[in-house]
């Protein structure tokens, strides 16, 4: 009997696992987490590009055809118009705290509880045979959550500043629920340049509320980050809200406890 079991465990693993997409990494790191070694999880925009305005390349047709399951935020145009199956496509944007269309929600522990309830929820209805399993993870998962919101709470609560002014509105969650103010050179959807009048705007203000801090997104290149610094004298601090993982391991929490070192140190909050 042990020698079947054994068997039928050996074959289990030599069988290839179903694919699932998660189209960002917002989506993935939950998404792996909770599924572990039932399937192979895979992300769709993995490497740093324009996740706002994002088209389909050859690769990621061909992934997107293979998928069992495509699980995606669905608040922006292109992820409802993805090339699949309806039955194929998740979208987790029911029940949302939302500000206006903003995406962001992963940028504050505390609203992104609600994207990764959604998955689980999600995973349950096409899997429930595993119910114990993503019970568990999930559980889990969300007592990580719950402790690293305890800690934004704490870390952001005694600040000499109170604005986050980043190089895009992408901060308005993580404002909203720890006491903070956010501001941006562009819009939510901007990764252009920022127009004159966006600039002499955000320029007028830090100088008017004394804000010496620029939170710059991971890989922005853009010339206006110079002329703010110059105008103002604000000191630039990076921040990942794509949450692309740029250390081997990384994981949400891990870019997240990066996050909050830049958060504390640009607010000039209390250790």
């Amino acid at each position: 009997m042990k020698t079947l079991l054994f068997l039928l465990l050996l074959l289990s693993f030599a069988l290839p696992r179903e694919l699932l997409i998660a189209t960002t990494y917002p989506i993935y790191y939950p998404l792996l987490y909770l599924t572990g070694e039932l399937y192979d999880v895979k992300v769709l925009i993995s490497a740093k590009t324009d996740v706002h305005h994002y088209e389909p390349k050859p690769q990621d047709l061909r992934n997107l055809r293979e998928a069992k399951y495509i699980f995606t935020l669905g608040l922006e145009s292109w992820e409802r118009k993805l090339p699949v199956p309806k039955e194929k496509l998740y979208l987790l944007n029911q029940n949302l705290p939302l500000i206006g269309n903003d995406p962001h929600l992963w940028m504050s522990p505390k609203s992104y509880q609600a994207v990764v309830d959604n998955l689980y929820k999600a995973l349950l209805k096409i899997d429930p045979k595993n119910q114990n399993i993503y019970e568990r993870r999930y559980r889990e998962f969300s007592k990580r959550l719950k402790d690293l919101d305890e800690k934004y709470r704490q870390s952001l609560s005694q600040c000499k500043n109170r604005w986050l002014v980043s190089t895009h509105l992408s901060l308005r969650y993580l404002a909203r629920d720890y006491g903070l103010r956010a501001e941006g050179l562009r819009g939510v959807h901007g990764e252009e340049e920022p127009k004159p009048s966006e600039l002499f705007r955000l320029i007028n203000l830090m100088k008017k509320e004394s804000i010496k801090s620029l939170l710059v997104e991971e890989g922005y290149q853009g010339k206006a980050v110079l002329k703010v610094q110059r105008e103002t004298g604000a000191k630039v601090y990076t921040i990942n809200t794509s949450l692309y993982p740029t250390k081997e391991g990384d994981d949400y929490f891990s870019i997240m406890e990066r996050n909050l070192s830049a958060f504390v140190e640009g607010l000039d909050c209390r250790r």
